[in-house]
């Protein structure tokens, strides 16, 4: 998950039993600029200038450590970079500021944290000038630089102090602020605490998850997600059929894209359902044949005897039923391009064929006496191993060369996991493009699943799920049955399978998920449902 797949119909949505605002799983509350012009001016009335900052300080500071918790219990994001990208975004969503984040440094394992932006129509420095209509000698963001705090000390992991450099109620343009771990400003962890009137912070994320969970478990189903994906990341903007986010597949569409003005034949290798052939489509786009036609066939899809003449053609009398001269399809797509698709399953009679048309560029349709010169470009896909087939000797040694000129690795979904998202929104909003989503919880268990059917399974559990959801969200127990028990079974496969013991079953499962994290300890301690002073104990023993 990216900061910038938020929108304000996935995190906002109305309690259906009062009618009450909320943030995922948590209540809200409406607040408008007067009102904080009042709050403000009481409590300099009643406490002075120093200690009202200070109070709402520490206001803010709560609220944003609980909204970056909140967000981070329904959205797995790809960094804590975007998790904290994510938190300029709810900053205009509540109305507080435009934020934009000009520097950014976070190393959660050292605890080192630098970061620099700005916040534009600050929602107080707004208020301040409405009520006195002058400028003051010092900023006055104070639940601002409070909720700044809070959000990127959560992301952090530790202690982050916000401080506002300029402001708008000094007469500047815009707000800034600069934002760095305790150790970072020449601090302690005791007096950033004592600023912000805070537990150790392990016991302050222990105790907002308890508050958290709770709220989860008196809450109706959240009806909460993105309508239909804002920014769609597409390769190039004539390819609507190409969707992706993964590096992955950038990588290979690049290589797609340079062998594509060749003549070169290409083989396009992977799994079943994982677009092989939307690849060949790309290919021949991209090409100067693009204007031609594209052709193909499976060769599995047909026996032998009839592959051959599929492919190559055949003349009156060649077999029984051969009433007529038939052109075969390497000759009808002349000078457009040819995709022979499940090339592994051609019996080792048509290899020999299909060499020659590589080797020659000619075909000798069946019961023919006379050779047929062609132009045709040839892409071939298979989702088996040629070489391990060669070394079996059920396919010809040659015949691979001359495929695989230039060959392409096409890798499985559960192998690009960021590309699972915005292809599911992708097909939901083909089906109906004003469906209102998928919830947080069903992305969760969409990313977390292997796909063995690849994209192809993508889109049938997305048409599926859209049967039974209708035009509600997409919630878990909308999706198949064999996504929802699959990823259990997987896992208890990888971890359980010889019965090991409770204390070598944890260590196990411990493995796992700090391997799905990417060795990430604060991302592992919240999947394990610890704190990650235990989990740096647990991996210590």
């Amino acid at each position: 998950m990216r900061a910038d797949d938020l929108k304000y119909s996935e995190l906002l949505s109305i309690d259906k039993k009062y009618g009450f605002p909320m943030l995922g799983p948590n209540r809200m509350m409406l607040m408008g600029a007067e009102q904080i012009i009042n709050i403000g001016r009481d409590l300099v009335k009643i406490i002075g200038h120093e200690r009202m900052a200070t109070i709402l300080t520490r206001i803010g500071f709560s609220k944003g450590f609980g909204i970056a918790m909140a967000i981070s219990e329904l959205y797995d994001f790809e960094s804590p970079e975007e998790w904290l990208k994510a938190g300029t975004r709810i900053l205009a969503m509540s109305g507080s500021a435009s934020g934009t984040l000009d520097e950014v440094v976070i190393d959660r394992e050292k605890k080192i944290f630098r970061n620099k932006g700005k916040w534009r129509e600050s929602i107080e420095a707004t208020a301040w000038l409405q009520d006195e209509n002058n400028t003051r000698e010092s900023p006055v963001c104070f639940i601002l630089t409070g909720l700044a705090s809070g959000y990127a000390s959560a992301v952090l992991g530790s202690e982050v102090l916000v401080k506002e450099v300029t402001c708008m109620a000094q007469g500047h343009k815009h707000c800034t602020f600069e934002g760095r771990s305790a150790s970072e400003w020449g601090l302690t962890v005791e007096e950033v605490r004592e600023y912000f009137d805070l537990q150790p912070f392990e016991e302050e994320m222990e105790t907002l998850k308890e508050r958290l969970n709770e709220s989860k478990k008196t809450l109706n189903k959240r009806e909460i997600e993105l309508e239909q994906l804002k920014n769609l990341s597409i390769y190039s903007s004539s390819d609507s059929e190409i969707i992706f986010r993964s590096n992955s597949m950038a990588q290979t569409l690049m290589l797609a894209e340079k062998v594509a003005p060749t003549n070169s034949t290409v083989l396009i290798q992977g799994e079943s359902g994982t677009g092989k052939e939307v690849m060949a489509r790309f290919i021949h786009r991209h090409s100067d044949r693009k204007d031609k036609l594209f052709l193909g066939i499976s060769c599995a899809a047909l026996p032998p005897d009839l592959l051959e003449s599929e492919l190559f053609g055949h003349v009156k009398g060649a077999f029984t039923g051969a009433d007529s001269n038939k052109t075969g399809l390497l000759q009808e797509a002349k000078d457009g391009t040819f995709f022979l698709d499940e090339v592994g399953e051609l019996p080792l009679a048509l290899q020999a064929k299909l060499l020659r048309v590589l080797q020659e560029k000619e075909i000798r349709p069946v019961g023919g006496n006379k050779n047929i010169k062609i132009e045709t470009r040839i892409v071939a896909a298979t989702n088996r191993d040629l070489k391990k087939m060669v070394q079996e000797g059920t396919y010809r040694e040659d015949l691979y060369y001359r495929l695989a000129v230039f060959p392409l690795k096409v890798l499985p979904l559960r192998e690009r996991k960021q590309d699972i998202l915005i292809l599911a929104r992708f097909f939901l909003s083909r089906l109906n493009p004003r469906h209102p989503g998928l919830a947080p919880a069903t992305i969760r268990q969409m990313e977390n699943y292997r796909w063995p059917g690849n994209v192809r399974e993508l889109e049938n559990c997305i048409e599926y799920s859209h049967i039974l959801a209708g035009n509600q969200h997409i919630m878990p127990d909308h999706l198949p049955p064999e996504v929802l028990s699959g990823n259990e079974a997987d896992l208890i496969t990888t971890v359980a399978s010889d019965f090991p013991t409770y204390k070598e079953l944890e260590k196990r499962y411990t493995n796992h998920i700090l391997e799905y994290t990417k060795d990430n300890k604060s991302e592992a301690a919240k999947i394990l449902g610890t704190s990650v002073t235990t989990l740096w104990r647990r991996l210590k023993d």
